[in-house]
Parts: C-alpha cells; structure tokens; sequence
C-alpha cells in the first residue's frame, strides 16, 4: 500500500483567520505574515484584538497547528508550526493567513516538515485573482506528501527530525556569537584602538599617544596611518578561459550570499554556464557585490569549492602580501558606515540601478598600522571566527539535506527507526546522506490536453543540451528522457517497458523523429541529430512548461552530459528495478538491485558487478534515489 497522500486526506480542519480590529494589549494575540519566517513563528511582530469581542472557538490556535501565508508575492507559501502558546493568551491569525490542522500533534510535525521542504514550491501556488495575489489551496491539498497513520512511528520521524533542527538552531546561535566576538574585537583594534599595547593594557584608554588624521578625519595611534585600499589590497581579475582545464564549476550568484552567508551554489559544465560566471576566487578571498550595496551581498571565502566561480557582479579583492590581512579587511568593508557611503555614491551614480566600481572600493581609506605584523594577532583571530562561521553553516546545509533526504524516505517506509532512535535501513548501504543536495519536487501542473507536445518540448530540450555530445545515441537518448520525466515527476502520459538497453516507450520514441521535423525542430541524418529553422523555438516552450523545475533538469543534464552510452544505461536500469521496487512495497538492499539489473535482460550480462556499483554510487552521490514515481514498469506482452 502506497504510503503518500495528499494534503487534504491528512488534515481534519482548514480556516482562514479573522479581519483584525488592534488594540493596545489584550488577552489575544494576533499573528500577521511578518510573523512565518523559516519555518518559525516571530512573536516580535505580533499584535493584539479585542478580547471582548466573540470569535469562533476553532479560530483559537491549538498547538500543532500549521501556518501558511495565503496572500502576497514573495510571502504567500511562508510555512510555520505551532509549538507552544504563551500562557495567559490565547492566538488567533488575521486573514491572510490559512491554517491547518491534523488529528494530533506528531502528525502535524510530519506534515509541516514536508510542506516546508517544498516552502519554494508552495510560493509559487497563486492564482492572482486578487490585487496581492491569492494561494491556490487546491493545488496545496493536491500535494502528495510521505504520509504514515502509526503514531509511534510519527512520533519518532519527529523526534530524529527535531534533533536535526535543534543542532542547526544551536549552530546559528553559536554563529550569531561568533559574529558579535568578531565585531568586537574589530571594533577594540580599528575603532576605539584599545589593542594591547606594550604592557598588555588597552593602548587608548591607557593613555597612548594620538594625533589627528587628516584623510580619515579622526584621531589615531601615533604609530598608525591612513591606508587606501589601493595601497594594500589588488582585485583578483583571474577569469575562466579558453586555458580553464576544469569540465564543471561550482557558480555562486550575487543573490546567493548575504552578510558571508552562502545560499544555492549552481553546478555547470563549463560550455554551458551562464555568461556572468567568469571570476575565479582563491581561499580568503573577499567578494562584494558591486549592485546596491545597502543589500550587503558580501563575504570571505573560508572554505570556498573546488572551481569555484562567482559572478561578474562581484569585486573580488585581496591582501597584496598576506591573505590573512583579508580578515580585518572584510571586518572594515562589512561594517555599516562602509555600506552606507558605498550606497550613497551608488544612488548618486548615473545608471539604470544604483551601483559601485572596484575603483569606489579600492578609493576608500581605513586606519592602518605602520607595522603590518603588529596586528597579525587580530587578523588570526578574526580568521577563526570567520572558518567556525563557515564550517557551521556547512555543517547547518549537510543537516538540512539530510532532514530533507531522510523526511519522504521516513514515510514511504524505505528507512526505519528504531526503538532507541537509530535510523536502520537495508538501503542505508545505497541511499546514504547525500553529499549535494538535489532539491526539492516542484509539481508541475501540465494540462491533459498539452502533455504530448509539453512531452515533445522536454525531448527537444534533451537534444539541444546533449546533441554535440559525442556519446548521444539513441539509446543515450531514450534514458535521459526516461530519468528526466522521473526526477521532475511530471506525468505525461509516459508508457514504460522493459527493452533489452533499459525502460522503453515505444510508441513516444517512434514517433518523436517525426514530431521533430514536423515542428522544424531536428532532422535526423546517420545518428546524429541537425538543427532546423524552428529549433530556437523550443526554448520558449521549455520554459513555459518546465520552468519551476528547470534548476534541477539544467544539473541534470550536466551530470549526464558525456557520460558514455553504457553509463546511461547502467543508471536508468538501476533507476528503474529500483522505482519498481519502492512502487511494489518489497524490500531493497545492494544485492537485491544488482540481481534485478541482471535479470532485465540477458544485454545486461556485459556489465561487471562494479560497473553496476559505480552505478549505484552515482545516483547516491548525487541525491538521485527514485521516490516511487510514475507506473510499474513490466515486460512488454510477447517478451
């Protein structure tokens, strides 16, 4: 028996709030959108109503709640968990914001931990019938989500699931008081120049000598000066070129950083990213964004990736004679009387948006020791609060990928817990915590009548990405488009059989040639496939259709992107006996999928053991383990 269901057969209520009168202080609390943020309730923002008014009873919150935001872009989606209520106090929501409710607690914890790993995908379910745009709830309870009716078996999902949260919520306080150190001790050195002088006492208020500068406009140490930029810093201009030895790289975005804190890093081959992914960074690196600086789009590179690039958009800098200066120097260029006069000469700048210049950066003047050693002490101290920063957030971005992988393989029952909370699994061996995490399903909604040609639109897409490939074959092809379809989870009408290379549909692969040329997309000519006059057509179409996933189709491709033919179709016949297996409900191990691979045909008795391991490890490292979707794919009648 399957173990997903959709939204609206696991929740017993659903409500929106009320249209609050405010009053100063009352008994009930009233939470508003500002209130759900990752994942969490905010009572700073709260509000109160009227206690002497009547409401519904089943308006109250009760603990176990779930909260989503109903209306606004870029909050509509926001998910959050009742987990306690203030004594004294009762809560209520206003009406922008719908409310769940399930039979007991622990089975709302399961479900608000599924609706958030899809909080991305949630913001995108508007129907924009109002003037702020409106939540789809019926797409909402359309979602199939991991779903088990045990409660001991809920209740443990949430207890392993907790602790996962509870060791990412330790590690933002610890980095909140890494940060707050680290300013400090800038602001005791740089700002009130209190270091330590000869006698270990603070130079400043023990007395040591200052003088006035007239570049800085301020008084400073005696044995210190005013340092340009420009002086003790260079712009790393180092760029990908046609030397780039790498075939992939590591891409971070202007939008993917805030205040040094990584978001989404992109994987690409490097024929294929995209235009602005051209500077090369280095370990201590410091890069700034050169657009709006008020947004603070900065950082330094503690742990940066192996090729990693980062955007054109980025001023990267650097120490000219010792990288760990670039400590003290992002400490200097992160504090916010550097922000605001960046962003004052970006307003006053004439452009279509308000902006900076690696010149603007380099222009500036900080304090500056006449004797660079003399505050290697600071520069190290800073460099270790700045790594322990990064190796939280790391760790805090391999604990939320392993929540979000354990969270459907939880429910669907492939992993289990037991009774002292241990994860037990026989797939453990092949479906270990992934090393990069994939990304969440977006549901994509195709209409019945457009499936065939959205189908068609995926195909085109296939071969315009891999048709310079030198391994693309037919075979190859029929396997990216098989495990395409499956990893998006888009039904299109797909109709899977066993062929002695891998799953098959016969009737699709037939036929598409055709469509093709019909479409003046492709000819086909001795294997290969020729572009026609329409081909630049199918881009369009591709992003009407598959737009919400196209992140997780364009890594896709990467990794598949010269593979050979054998490769191809060693991973789509292991991804398919194992989707098999998950849709029958049979147990899965190592040794159970090798023989299932064997057993599709005797083609398959070319292949080595570890070549089917490798195989195995591959979809494993790359978060790619089949959930179940899709039909049971059997042998075709007559085979």
């Amino acid at each position: 028996m399957s173990n997903w269901r959709r939204v609206d057969e696991i929740i017993t209520y659903h409500g929106k709030g009320v249209t609050p009168k405010y009053v100063d202080k009352s008994s009930i609390i009233v939470l508003n959108q500002k209130c759900i943020r990752n994942n969490k309730i905010d009572y700073s923002f709260a509000q109160y109503i009227d206690d002497n008014k009547i409401y519904n009873e089943e308006k109250f919150l009760k603990i176990g709640d779930i909260l989503i935001n109903s209306t606004g872009q870029g909050t509509a989606g926001r998910v959050a968990l009742v987990e306690y209520i203030p004594e004294n106090f009762k809560i209520i929501v206003d009406s922008h914001i719908l409310v769940l409710r399930t039979n007991n607690f622990f089975e709302s914890k399961c479900l608000n931990y599924s609706l958030f790993s899809i909080e991305s995908t949630l913001q995108k379910f508007m129907d924009g019938s109002t003037g702020q745009g409106e939540f789809d709830r019926v797409r909402l309870f359309n979602v199939k989500v991991g779903y088990s009716r045990d409660i001991s078996t809920q209740q443990k999902i949430a207890s392993v699931l907790s602790a996962l949260d509870d060791k990412i919520e330790l590690n933002n306080k610890i980095n909140a008081e890494l940060e707050a150190m680290a300013k400090m001790l800038y602001d005791y050195w740089f700002v009130q120049f209190d270091f330590p002088d000869e006698d270990g006492k603070p130079y400043k208020s023990s007395g040591g000598k200052m003088v006035h500068n007239n570049v800085l406009k301020r008084e400073i140490p005696e044995s210190w000066g005013d340092k340009s930029l420009r002086e003790i810093c260079y712009v790393n201009s180092k760029q990908v070129n046609s030397k780039y030895e790498g075939k992939y790289i590591n891409y971070l975005d202007t939008s993917n950083i805030t205040k040094n804190k990584l978001g989404g890093i992109s994987n690409f081959h490097v024929s294929r990213r995209p235009s602005r992914a051209q500077r090369l960074v280095d370990k201590d690196d410091i890069i700034y964004s050169t657009v709006r600086p008020i947004q603070q789009h900065f950082g330094i590179l503690k742990m940066p990736l192996e090729d990693m690039v980062v955007s054109t958009g980025f001023t990267v800098l650097s120490h000219k004679q010792n990288s760990k200066f670039n400590d003290i120097l992002y400490m200097y260029l992160s504090s916010d009387e550097i922000i605001i006069r960046l962003q004052n000469i970006a307003q006053n700048r004439v452009s279509s948006y308000p902006s900076i210049s690696a010149d603007d950066i380099l222009s500036l003047s900080m304090p500056w020791p006449l004797e660079e050693n003399s505050i290697m002490l600071i520069a190290e101290q800073l460099g270790r609060c700045h790594e322990k920063i990064h190796l939280n957030q790391r760790q805090n971005k391999e604990l939320a990928q392993l929540r979000d992988w354990l969270l459907p393989m939880l429910m669907n029952g492939q992993v289990k817990i037991g009774d002292n909370n241990n994860v037990e699994s026989d797939a453990i061996s092949i479906a270990a915590e992934p090393d990069v995490c994939y990304g969440n399903t977006e549901h994509l909604d195709i209409p019945s009548n457009r499936k065939g040609f959205a189908r068609q639109v995926l195909a085109g897409k296939v071969v315009s990405v891999f048709k310079d490939d030198p391994n693309f074959s037919n075979i190859k092809f029929q396997k990216v488009q098989f495990l395409a379809e499956h990893i998006i989870e888009v039904d299109l009408n797909q109709n899977y059989y066993y062929q002695a290379a891998g799953p098959y549909d016969n009737a699709f692969m037939k036929s598409i040639y055709g469509h093709f040329k019909t479409q003046k997309w492709f000819d086909s000519q001795n294997q290969r496939f020729v572009p026609l006059t329409k081909e630049e057509r199918i881009e369009g179409y591709y992003q009407g259709y598959f737009a919400p996933v196209q992140d997780r189709l364009d890594r896709f491709f990467n990794l598949l992107y010269q593979t050979t033919e054998a490769e191809a179709e060693i991973i789509a016949t292991l991804y398919a006996v194992w989707n098999n297996r998950i849709i029958q409900g049979t147990t899965i191990s190592k040794n159970e999928l090798i023989e299932d691979f064997y057993k599709w045909s005797d083609r398959k008795q070319q292949y080595t053991r570890d070549q089917i391991l490798v195989g195995l490890k591959w979809l494993r490292d790359n978060n790619l383990e089949p959930k179940g979707f899709g039909k049971l794919i059997k042998k075709a009648k007559g085979k």
